[in-house]
């Protein structure tokens, strides 16, 4: 019986010495610091269309992103600001 006590306590003490010591620890998470917008520009077909150029406007900033359309009409920006609204223009 007084053996399990001692060990309770042991237990019990180290338990509050671990919560004790990270409980002031910050913890910090990256959030969501960039956005990302992809697509496809097709013609009057509904075809893809190659080599058309993408131009996102961040319109509160006024910062330009752009990109070019792949074989298939497929586009990718990376890397812009989170937030909007965008001027999009092909």
């Amino acid at each position: 019986m007084i053996r399990k006590m001692f060990t309770t306590k042991v237990v019990t003490a180290l338990l509050f010495a671990f919560v004790a010591t990270f409980s002031s620890v910050q913890i910090f998470a990256q959030g969501s610091t960039t956005a990302a917008m992809s697509g496809s520009i097709v013609d009057e077909k509904g075809e893809g269309l190659p080599g058309a150029n993408v131009i996102a406007i961040h319109e509160p900033t006024g910062t330009r992103y752009g990109a070019a359309t792949r074989v298939d009409g497929r586009f990718n920006i990376v890397n812009m600001r989170v937030g909007g609204p965008y001027k999009v223009t092909v």
